[in-house]
C-alpha cells in the first residue's frame, strides 16, 4: 500500500491553522562555499551547530519567504530523503552564520520549529527523484505525490542498517561513511580480502586496489575515508597511492568527499590463497580497466 507524505503530515489541517502560508519541501544536497564542503548527512549525524543555519540560508530570493512552512530533507541514499525538521519562516534573511575562517554566510532565515513534527525527525524517509537543479518545491501536484518509504523505530543514525551484500555495494563517499560504524558493515567488510574500484565521478578516472590486510576491505577503506588515500599501503615494496595523495594535496579532501564512489569487484577468503588471488585480481582489473594509463594507478 502506498503511503503519501501529505497524509502522514496532514498538510491540509496545517494550512487551516496557518492562514496565508504555503507548504515548501526542501531537498538539501551537499554544496561547496569557497574551500568548505557542507555535507548535510555528516552535519546531522554529528549534531553540528551549523546544520540548521545552512539549511535555512537563502541563496536566491525565492528560497525563503515569509509565507513558507518548510519541511527539510537530506539525501541518505539515492532517491531516499530523511526528514530533519519543519520550520515556519518568520523573516527570510535577517541572520548571518560565521564560518571558521571568520567570513559570514548571510541571509539565514529566522524560523520557528514546528515541534508537532519532531516525532518524525530522523525517522521518516521519503522516496523522491529530485529534478535537475531544483532544491525546493511548492507545487501541490509534486508535494501531494511524495511517497513515504519508511518510518523507523529508531532514528536513522541509531538504526542498524543491514549490509546490502558485496555485489550490491556501490556507494559514494558520503553514503559509505554514514554506515561506517554499523556492526553488520564492519563485520562483512572485515572478514574478506578483495579487489575494489574507486571511481572519480567528475572525471571518470579509476583506481583499482586490493585489500589483504588484517581487517580486509574495511581496514583499507577506513584509511580512504579518513585521509582520501592510504598513507601506509605497500605493493611490491612500492607505494601505490601516489596519485591519490597528489590529488588530496592539490584539491583537498573535500574533492574526494564530493566526487569519489567505491565499488567491490571481487572478494576472497582471508587466507594465503585468497591473498594471492586478490593480488592477481588487482593486476587483472588494472589491465582490463586501463587504470594505469587513464586513471589514478601509478604502478
Amino acid at each position: 500500500m502506498t503511503i503519501l507524505l501529505k497524509d502522514i503530515f496532514n498538510f491540509e489541517a496545517l494550512l487551516e491553522n496557518h492562514k496565508g502560508k504555503r507548504i515548501k519541501l526542501r531537498f538539501n544536497t551537499n554544496w561547496k562555499y569557497k574551500e568548505f564542503l557542507f555535507d548535510y548527512v555528516d552535519m546531522c549525524k554529528e549534531k553540528e551547530e551549523r546544520f540548521v543555519p545552512l539549511m535555512l540560508t537563502m541563496e536566491n530570493t525565492t528560497r525563503n519567504l515569509i509565507c513558507d512552512i518548510q519541511f527539510q530533507f537530506i539525501e541518505v541514499e539515492v532517491h531516499k530523503w530523511l526528514f530533519v525538521g519543519a520550520y515556519d519562516i518568520m523573516t527570510p534573511d535577517s541572520l548571518s552564520y560565521s564560518l571558521p575562517d571568520g567570513t559570514f554566510i548571510d541571509n539565514y532565515a529566522e524560523a520557528n520549529r514546528l515541534s508537532e513534527y519532531d516525532i518524525f525527525v530522523e525517522r521518516l524517509i521519503v522516496e523522491f527523484k529530485n529534478r535537475a537543479q531544483r532544491f525546493f518545491y511548492v507545487r501541490d501536484d509534486i508535494i501531494n505525490s511524495v511517497k513515504v518509504d519508511s518510518i523507523l523505530s529508531k532514528t536513522y543514525f541509531e538504526s542498524d542498517i543491514k549490509f546490502p551484500g558485496y555485489e550490491n555495494l556501490c556507494k559514494s563517499y558520503h553514503n559509505l561513511k554514514q554506515h561506517w560504524n554499523n556492526k553488520s558493515w564492519i563485520q562483512a567488510l572485515s572478514e574478506v580480502y578483495g579487489v575494489y574500484l574507486i571511481t572519480d565521478k567528475k572525471t571518470g578516472r579509476l583506481y583499482v586496489g586490493s585489500a589483504t590486510g588484517q581487517n580486509g576491505i574495511y581496514g583499507r577503506w577506513d584509511a580512504y575515508l579518513s585521509d582520501g588515500y592510504d598513507r601506509n599501503e605497500k605493493e611490491d615494496s612500492k607505494y601505490p597511492n601516489t596519485k591519490l595523495k597528489e590529488l588530496v594535496n592539490d584539491r583537498g579532501i573535500a574533492y574526494i568527499q564530493e566526487n569519489f564512489q567505491y565499488t567491490i569487484l571481487e572478494i576472497f577468503k582471508k587466507d594465503e590463497i585468497g591473498k594471492r588471488n586478490a593480488l592477481d585480481g588487482e593486476k587483472y582489473w588494472k589491465k582490463v580497466l586501463q587504470s594505469r594509463k587513464f586513471g589514478y594507478n601509478k604502478n
